[in-house]
């Protein structure tokens, strides 16, 4: 019989790139999604019901392997990290119940229970429930996607495009590394064929100063933004202004935080072979013409599972 996997999110981002990989070895995919209807054939959509564990339980029937993508980048009104936490131990647990042979679970650079960030202490404390589930399993830690429809970096270069200043908090030099995200999915999909338990860091090939990477942004596009470091106290006043301006979160507080920190950078092998200086080569006249809103895709109309975006 024809394996079936689980993939969370197959209509968002992480998921379903990592969905399009499975189909094309000849998996059967589902899916659980808040947008049944747009889930495309030949996937097999079934609903988040945090509210009912027993009606969301069918999802996980006969499932072999199940890919985690599940989360929010940030809270928003009653979603919250602790929120995201809960409903990820819910899915741990019903993989766990459902007898599931293997979880591939995405969660993110630099995790700890005791990061004041709560989106690094939610991620922790839900790869704890992994490890103690007794199922097999393959964490992966990312942090910023580039590629396909993601947010952070075509975010960057929208702002480059439309403002004459772009200010780098501090003095910039903090690292960055950006992990295309088909490579994350090919990884994902392998990981989820082999033997064995582990958590492995999943960064790409290539490590930036982040204003370092804002300047090859802006060379990319043409932009013509001047790019200035103003230190952090002066920078945070000016973030509600620029959400006013997109109509967004365009970067959370506690994520700007984070990446000055160093958190968005790790050491290990890289997840793939993509290149960002490739990929700003290729895609650098139509990166940032559109801006893509955070809040409207993942808290309003879109599933509310995209992966891993954000800079922490």
């Amino acid at each position: 019989m024809t394996p079936t996997d689980l993939v969370t999110g197959a209509g968002g981002y992480t998921g379903a790139y990592v969905a399009r990989h499975l189909l094309a070895e000849g998996r059967r995919v589902r899916t659980l999604t808040r947008e049944v209807a747009q889930v495309p054939a030949p996937i097999e959509p079934h609903p988040y019901r945090f509210d009912d564990p027993d009606a969301m339980a069918a999802a996980f029937a006969g499932v072999d392997t199940f890919y985690n993508t599940y989360w929010v980048r940030f809270g928003r009104g009653t979603a919250t990290h602790d929120d995201a936490v809960r409903n990820s131990l819910a899915l741990v647990d019903a993989a766990r119940r459902a007898g599931v042979r293997r979880m591939v679970h995405v969660s993110i650079m630099n995790p700890s229970e005791t990061s004041p960030h709560s989106y690094h202490r939610g991620k922790a404390m839900v790869e704890a429930a992994v490890l103690a589930s007794g199922m097999e399993h393959a964490i992966v830690r990312p942090s910023v996607l580039f590629g396909g429809n993601e947010i952070l970096l075509n975010n960057v270069a929208w702002l480059l495009r439309h403002l004459h200043v772009f200010a780098v908090p501090g003095d910039g030099r903090y690292p960055i590394r950006p992990t295309h995200v088909e490579d994350l999915a090919e990884l994902m999909v392998r990981l989820g064929a082999d033997p064995g338990s582990f958590v492995r860091n999943a960064g790409g090939p290539e490590t930036f100063e982040f204003g370092d990477l804002v300047r090859r942004i802006r060379a990319a596009t043409g932009a013509r933004a001047l790019v200035v470091d103003l230190p952090r106290a002066a920078v945070r006043p000016l973030l509600p202004i620029v959400d006013r301006i997109t109509g967004d979160v365009t970067i959370h507080p506690a994520e700007l935080d984070a990446l000055m920190q160093g958190l968005a950078s790790c050491d290990g092998p890289p997840a793939g072979t993509r290149r960002l200086t490739t990929f700003l080569e290729e895609h650098g006249a139509t990166l940032g013409t559109t801006y893509a809103n955070e809040v409207r895709r993942n808290f309003e109309v879109a599933d509310p599972a995209p992966g891993v975006a954000s800079p922490a």
